[in-house]
């Protein structure tokens, strides 16, 4: 058996003497409730990424439930082109909380982060200070910097009207011999995208502005983009105070109006580069820490829980200046192919047991990336959810780290209680088990509630499906869930909603905030009988047991057809077709793909005729008034907002939330 000791503490064992002479172990609960940490340090984040502000709130019963402290948000500036694609909110206008953007308004991130503070949920926003909006991948200023913009001279004309100026009152990098020489702050670092120069004052005053802004409608914390290309005051070959000025000021400000301590990290990938050290960004914010999830990939992969408790961090730092993960939304983007929800888990069972880490958890998006929508729920699975109250009770204690051949161990502890996380990467399964850090006793698997005897730092334990054993020395009831059919959507007419409970001794239903309806295991409702004045339905479904209470909400909306032969695209806003041109790209199941604007408008509702057509699927686009498109292949340069991918066969599409 291997092992990584990273504290080692020998316990005197507990034992008690039965009458006919034998060694009996006794059952020592420790009393504890689950609850989320009082501070965001070494906290679990959920990036609920892509999600729009009201789609969090929604969420934030179940993801309190699920053990996660902070939820971060996509950027919340100004996007280019109002956010069409999710590339584009990392390409910001505005220094401001966003008047125009798919994940929704300043009011609805104040009401996000006001619902958050009821669960004890920190909220943090994604900023982007390295750059802002290029015109193109391409456009270029004579000097052959990146162009900005003209959306950036709406909303910060300060910084628009100075942005090729010289010297110090440059609000842009023009410094092109920096480039290919090694430098990694003041040049353009991403693609064509035009580098701010956060040096000067105005683009410090407008940086601090947005996270006072911010701090203002109940924000605490922030994760800070392309963090790297951003120069500290020691930087040995350019530097600026950019860092104290912008996010040490907003330190100050979040404690004096709150009492507590502002949560900050900053993307680092890989190494800082340019001949740099860590240590010039730590004194300012937490960093990312990439690489770490690499070894513990290869690890599970091929079963050696060695490969898995050899891996090190990729930071020269302490661990508590550190933001992991199991994967990003760019690793998820990026990557060809994508584990399995059992890989996942285990690779964060390793992750979240560990020691003084703060580990996040990225909620995937839909394989289309569409902005404002939530593309898994695997963040609230009983297996996440155990694993995250298992590092929210174990927050400050050590930690041994240990492998037998497949199997991974954590242990955590102190002097007076500890459980540990043990992972079989080879799957279901009886082992026996080392656990020396681990006082003699009684224990249960939080995942079957199965009693597990520790005896003399042994113990056999019998792993499930997914191969993870959580212990743990107070038994809890098995946690209520809650599964549907269909978590909100639209319809027509009417439309059939199957309900399941498991683990709970009461459970109801509401409509619309009517009459609670209890249920047992399983029911089936119809809905669209009861309908509020803008024809929506909420759902709301409780399950409680002894111990536990979880509560879910969901909405529906019903549509009333205009033309029932024809495709109805329902509650888009008219301005997009009287103020903007709307087009729609459509596309046959082989063949070529058209824009068309083949619509009528019938009661505000666009009607397109599909019927002698063989197109499947379409999308629909808005481009500035009068525009023409001769080319459709540079179509994206132009295009203000588009949907996802709509199938034909719907009959119909609900555009509010375009």
């Amino acid at each position: 058996m291997i092992k990584k000791s990273i504290f080692v503490s020998l316990f005197v064992f507990a034992l008690g003497i039965s009458s006919c002479g034998g060694i009996t172990l006794e059952e020592t609960p420790d009393g504890y409730v689950d609850v989320l940490p009082s501070t965001s340090e070494s906290a679990l984040i959920l990036q609920a990424f892509d999600w729009s502000f009201s789609q969090i709130e929604e969420n934030i019963p179940a993801i309190a439930q699920s053990g996660f402290k902070i939820v971060q948000t996509s950027p919340v500036q100004q996007p280019k082109n109002s956010g069409v694609y999710w590339w584009s909110l990392y390409q910001p206008v505005s220094f401001s909380i966003a008047t125009s953007s798919p994940l929704g308004t300043k009011d609805d991130l104040e009401s996000l982060c006001e619902t958050a503070e009821t669960y004890g949920v920190d909220i943090i926003c994604d900023i982007v200070f390295n750059h802002m909006a290029t015109v193109s991948d391409t456009a270029v200023e004579p000097d052959g910097t990146p162009t900005v913009s003209p959306e950036v001279n709406t909303y910060e004309p300060d910084i628009y009207q100075h942005r090729n100026d010289s010297g110090a009152s440059a609000t842009f990098h023009h410094n092109l011999n920096a480039q290919g020489s090694g430098a990694v702050t003041q040049v353009y670092s991403y693609g064509n995208l035009p580098d701010l120069n956060t040096a000067n004052p105005v683009v410090q005053a407008r940086s601090l502005s947005l996270l006072k802004e911010c701090i203002d409608v109940g924000v605490d914390g922030f994760r800070f983009d392309a963090a790297k290309h951003i120069e500290t005051p020691n930087d040995p070959q350019y530097s600026s105070d950019f860092w104290p000025n912008v996010l040490g000021e907003a330190k100050t400000y979040y404690n004096e109006k709150t009492g507590k301590q502002l949560f900050a990290y900053g993307e680092i990938l890989n190494d800082v580069d340019g001949g740099r050290t860590i240590d010039l960004y730590t004194p300012y914010m937490k960093v990312t820490d990439n690489t770490y999830i690499g070894q513990i990939v290869a690890g599970s992969a091929s079963g050696n829980a060695e490969t898995v408790i050899n891996a090190n961090y990729g930071k020269n730092t302490a661990t508590n200046n550190l933001v992991a993960w199991v994967e990003s939304h760019d690793t998820y983007i990026n990557a060809t192919s994508h584990s399995g929800e059992l890989r996942t888990a285990q690779r964060w069972a390793v992750m979240a047991s560990r020691k003084d880490l703060n580990a996040l958890f990225l909620a995937r998006p839909d394989d289309g990336l569409p902005v404002g929508s939530i593309g898994s729920y695997h963040f609230e699975d009983e297996t996440i959810a155990i694993i995250n109250h298992f590092h929210n009770r174990f927050i400050g204690y050590e930690e041994n780290l240990s492998a037998d051949g497949s199997v991974f161990i954590n242990e955590r502890f102190n002097e007076a209680n500890g459980g540990a996380i043990i992972i079989d990467f080879a799957g279901a399964g009886t082992k026996t088990v080392e656990l020396p850090n681990l006082k003699s006793g009684v224990y249960y698997n939080q995942l079957t509630k199965e009693a597990i005897t520790v005896n003399k730092g042994k113990a056999t334990l019998t792993f499930g499906s997914s191969g993870i054993v959580a212990l743990t020395m107070s038994k809890h009831l098995n946690r209520p869930t809650i599964e549907i059919s269909n978590r909100g959507c639209s319809f027509v007419d009417s439309l059939q909603v199957d309900l399941e409970v498991k683990n709970a001794s009461e459970s109801y239903y509401q409509i619309n905030g009517g009459t609670a309806i209890s249920f047992e295991s399983t029911k089936s409702i119809t809905l669209g009988d009861v309908v509020d004045e803008n024809n929506q339905i909420t759902l709301f479904v409780s399950a409680s047991n002894d111990e536990f209470l979880i509560s879910k909400t969901f909405v529906y909306t019903k549509i009333e057809l205009v033309n029932e032969d024809l495709f109805n695209v329902v509650n888009l806003d008219s301005k997009y077709y009287t103020d903007y041109e709307l087009y729609y790209w459509a596309w046959p199941s082989s063949g070529t793909s058209s824009w068309l604007k083949n619509y009528t408008i019938d009661s505000g509702v666009v009607l397109i005729d599909f019927s002698d057509t063989n197109y499947v699927g379409f999308l629909l686009a808005t481009f500035p008034k009068g525009y023409t498109i001769n080319d459709i292949h540079t179509w994206n340069n132009n295009v203000i907002k588009q949907t996802g991918d709509i199938s034909v066969s719907d009959q119909f599409y609900n555009a509010s939330n375009f």
